[in-house]
This record gives C-alpha cells, structure tokens and sequence, in this order.
C-alpha cells in the first residue's frame, strides 16, 4: 500500500491495510535511536506495540510515558515510525468511530463505511501529527481520542471547505515539509473539488500523494514524480494548478461558506 486515495465507493476498509503493512513493520527491531526505558526489554515493533496495549489498560501512567516519548519522537524528530506505532496501538478507536458514525442504507458519507474509516484514520493521524508534547503530557491516549473525535466531525460537514483556510491551498510543498501537512482539511476540500467538478480524482489523487502520505510513507514531488515517471517540475506544476482551480473555488464562496448547505 502505497497511497492514500480520496475514498470511493470500495469495500476495502483502509484499517485492513494498515494492518496488513503492520505485520511486516512488526517483525522490524526497535530502533535504537528510542531511549525509552520502557520499551528496555521489547525486541520487535510488535513487542512495543503490546507493551503499550497492556499499559494502557493497568498502567496507565506508564502508558502515557511511553506515548510521549513515542509522539516527540514524531513530532520534534520527524520520525514517522514512531508517530506509525503510536497509530497502530489507537487503531481500534478509529475503528469503533468510524462504526459508530455508520448509517447503514443512509446516502452519502454517513453510509459509506469505506469512507468513514478513511476519515477516521485520517483524523487520528492528524492528531498524532499535531500533539502538543510539551502541553499535554497526562491521559494521552484520551487526549488522543479527544483530539480525533473533533478532527473526524469536521471532516463530516456537510461543505467541509468552510473548515478549511484557504492559506492552505495557497501553500507551496515547502511548506508542507517544515509543518505536518493538515490532512482533514486538505482530505476534505479534495473530496468537495472532485463532487464540484473542479478537479478529477486524478488530480486529487496526486495531490494526496505529493502533500498527505500515508504513515510510515514519504512524499513529496520529487518521490512522486519517480514513482510516476515523470518530472519533479511536472508534478509540481501539476499540483499548482489544481491548487490554483481550488482555491480560486473556495474563494468565491466566500462568507457563505459558513452557512451554504
């Protein structure tokens, strides 16, 4: 699994995925750049994947020493390994969002499930991504839940561009790279521009994998265009001009963004 598409209609649930790609990451040796104590005595990713499951539950103090560790790791380092197991062990709570945001028979995202498990775990990312270490150092993994849950109801609006800042159509792939990419919001506006007409799934698709990698994935034009065998100013260009139709789109809604249906 390499990319992480706009959800369509697909019975192929992305936490199968991610699961699949967790029983090969599992087998992988603790890196040794984590200086946790806690982890002292766990050989493999998947050790320390049921470290912190058991923790979690009759230690929970511990726990949360251990996910700070793991999320600054993430955060201050950039290592997405970390930020990938902290995702594996809260996976089941995207899981039970996803399932109890279902609708079965409802039109539209709500009875999608495909597409809320995407956005779920899109949430969860994105709050794993963006955690406030030095903040937020007591009940992480609740926090964490907390965090989700509200990124996972915005992404349920009705016109998710109204969540959106349009700065972030703006940006260049710089950008992305210094700051952990806003995967709600820019999931979101790609999902509205495709059922508006203002880019194809092609295009989002790219824009997908350029600015908003699956965990434990690299992007990035240059990677991008590799994969594609093509140009890294092509993908760029690419890019800018989907960004460009977007965010000119978005624009002209205007105020009533906050209140259209």
């Amino acid at each position: 699994m390499n990319t992480l598409t706009i959800p369509a209609r697909t019975s192929v649930l992305v936490t199968d995925q991610l699961n699949a790609e967790w029983r090969r990451l599992g087998a992988r040796p603790i890196p040794k750049r984590w200086t946790l104590p806690g982890l002292a005595g766990c050989a493999v990713l998947a050790d320390a994947a049921d470290v912190i499951g058991r923790t979690r539950r009759h230690q929970p103090a511990f726990a949360d020493g251990l996910l700070i560790g793991l999320l600054d790791q993430r955060t201050a380092r950039d290592d997405h390994l970390a930020g990938r197991l902290v995702l594996q062990v809260m996976l089941g709570r995207a899981v039970n969002l996803a399932r109890r945001a279902h609708r079965f028979g409802v039109a539209g995202v709500r009875g999608d499930l495909p597409q809320l498990t995407a956005a779920a775990v899109a949430a969860l990312w994105h709050a794993i991504a963006t955690y406030p270490v030095d903040r937020r150092r007591h009940k992480v993994a609740v926090n964490l839940c907390m965090d989700t849950l509200r990124h996972f109801n915005l992404a349920l609006e009705d016109d998710a561009p109204d969540l959106v800042d349009t700065a972030v159509l703006d940006t260049a792939e710089p950008v992305f790279h210094h700051a952990p990419a806003p995967v709600v919001e820019v999931f979101a506006t790609l999902t509205w521009g495709i059922g508006k007409g203002i880019i194809t799934a092609d295009d989002a698709e790219l824009l997908v994998r350029v600015y908003c990698p699956l965990p434990g994935q690299h992007g990035g034009a240059h990677v991008v265009a590799r994969e594609l065998g093509l140009s890294p100013a092509a993908v760029r260009q690419r890019c800018s001009r989907a960004i460009q139709r977007l965010s000119a789109a978005v624009q002209a809604r205007g105020p009533a963004l906050t209140t259209a249906a």
